[in-house]
């Protein structure tokens, strides 16, 4: 028996048409699909195949479940957007997009995994006996059988060409344009509204908007007012003459965290395998609650952008994969499916960290009410950094000097941040010699590194102080990193209320 339990309920619904269930929105040869058109494209489809090739037409941010004469087809996009989860237990396999628990074990290995990354790696989650499906996977059903198979549509992985840095300009070019067209589709006339920070993902996106006279852009930033981030992004928009709102991050803002709201948004956003993300939540609710921003908007962020250009990658005499993963993470996951290599370590990324802890961050966008699009992460935009080589990736070199010397240059937003990226020799010579640190080493001193508090440019020094007094175990260090005490506070609820 399958049993089909959908019912994510927030903008985005799911659309039924006869034994097709979609959500979200796609592109096909550069017209946008809407749920409706969207699940026509698979009438047609009748077995594993002809569903593949569907899949390998669109792009964008959907899942789609369909029932054939033979089995079930489960699919999310290409950075798992719509999450999904299928559970097989003695009588019934079961899809859905909200796990309900009920007396499902613990596991135990991914609980140490979501206390260093913020989410579970490959397609486990906190409970045993749940899979989900990862970025670029589809899952086939049998309806005869007891077990079900999950296999890989799309990787990504590199497809690196010999490309001369003129030619690069050209084709990053051609592909703006495409990226550009895209939003003005998607967004259709709405107000568009960017989170703009003081880095450059978000001023590229920015910038790009401005450049094709998008009429309707407005810009959200948040933090202490004296921060770096905020005054540049201030600067940036004084000289674009954008609308700008600046919410300030005052502890009273911040103790939304331990009200009802809060946690109704944290209940339907983590799902037993990410983090919630707590930095847009509460600058949307100050903006919704006094009405500022459009019913209508759709959120568009620079997610992710700088990790397409390189900043994933670092100086080493000679990389190791799992060397690696533990000196930036503390874990020892498993990486047999991955390439032992900087091309594997951007693919693992994309398919845990990110797309589990980062891209679900737009369940905030969704949960006050606003469409949400990620422009960057659209397949033939990622596909071009994709095939860069790595002297282009490093230091993020060919992204950084084609927005300092191209369009941050062209609208005066050249201001560049304290931590800017440069290739030097003591930089070199520092990435070389944590390699002769023992890993574990190299994690304690790592983690005993006191933070400033010139770093704490959104307050979350108030909130980490008041996550820390709500958690029983105290044997761990304080390290006033939000996100490292924040997975504990949520793991110690969850078992407290024997959700876990």
């Amino acid at each position: 028996m399958i049993k089909i339990n959908l019912k994510y309920n927030l903008y985005h619904h799911w659309h039924q048409q006869d034994a097709i269930f979609v959500i979200g929105k796609a592109f096909k040869n550069g017209q946008l699909l809407t749920e409706k058109v969207l699940a026509e494209q698979f009438h047609t489809v009748k077995n594993e195949a002809a569903f593949l090739q569907a899949l390998s037409e669109i792009d964008g941010h959907f899942a789609i479940v369909l029932e054939t004469e033979k089995s079930y087809l489960v699919a999310v996009d290409r950075i798992r957007t719509f999450p999904i989860f299928i559970k097989n237990d003695e009588h019934k396999i079961q899809i859905t997009d909200t796990i309900l628990f009920t007396d499902d074990e613990r596991n135990e290995a991914a609980i140490e995994y979501f206390k260093h990354i913020y989410c579970t790696v490959e397609n486990s989650t906190l409970l045993k006996d749940w899979q989900q499906l990862q970025a670029g996977q589809y899952a086939e059903i049998p309806k005869n059988a007891k077990e079900f198979t999950i296999k890989n549509y799309y990787k990504h992985t590199a497809i690196i060409q010999n490309i001369p840095t003129e030619k690069l300009i050209e084709q990053v070019k051609e592909r703006e344009k495409i990226l550009v067209e895209k939003i003005w589709k998607y967004a259709n006339g709405r107000t568009i509204i960017i989170p703009l920070s003081g880095g450059y993902d978000s001023r590229y996106l920015l910038a790009l908007l401005k450049q094709s006279n998008y009429p309707n852009i407005q810009c959200y930033t948040y933090g202490k007012k004296d921060s770096f981030e905020v005054q540049t992004a201030k600067k940036i928009v004084e000289q674009l003459q954008i609308k700008w709102h600046f919410i300030e991050y005052t502890d009273e803002l911040l103790s939304l965290f331990f009200t009802e709201k809060w946690q109704q948004y944290s209940t339907i956003n983590h799902q037993y395998t990410s983090l919630p993300h707590e930095q847009d939540f509460f600058a949307l609710y100050y903006l919704k609650e006094r009405k500022i921003i459009p019913e209508n908007a759709v959120v568009m962020n620079g997610f992710c952008q700088d990790i397409h250009a390189g900043s994933f990658m670092e100086e080493k005499i000679k990389f190791d994969l799992h060397n690696h993963i533990f000196e930036k993470h503390a874990i020892n996951p498993p990486l047999a499916d991955y390439e032992n290599s900087w091309e594997g370590y951007r693919e693992w990324l994309i398919k845990n960290r990110l797309s589990k802890f980062i891209i679900n961050s737009v369940r905030v966008y969704e949960y006050f009410g606003l469409d949400f699009y990620l422009p960057f992460w659209q397949k033939d935009w990622i596909e071009f950094w994709y095939s860069l080589k790595k002297e282009q990736l490093q230091h993020q070199q060919f992204y950084l000097e084609y927005l300092f010397s191209g369009i941050f240059e062209k609208y005066k937003i050249d201001i560049k941040k304290e931590d800017h990226p440069k290739s030097n020799k003591l930089d070199f010579i520092k990435q070389s010699l944590k390699q002769f640190i023992p890993n574990q080493v190299f994690h304690l001193l790592h983690t005993l590194k006191k933070p400033k508090k010139i770093d704490d440019i959104n307050n979350t020094f108030y909130l980490c102080n008041e996550l820390y007094n709500c958690t029983k175990n105290h044997t761990f260090l304080k390290d006033y990193k939000i996100n490292n005490i924040h997975a504990l506070y949520l793991l110690q609820n969850l078992k407290d209320k024997h959700l876990l």
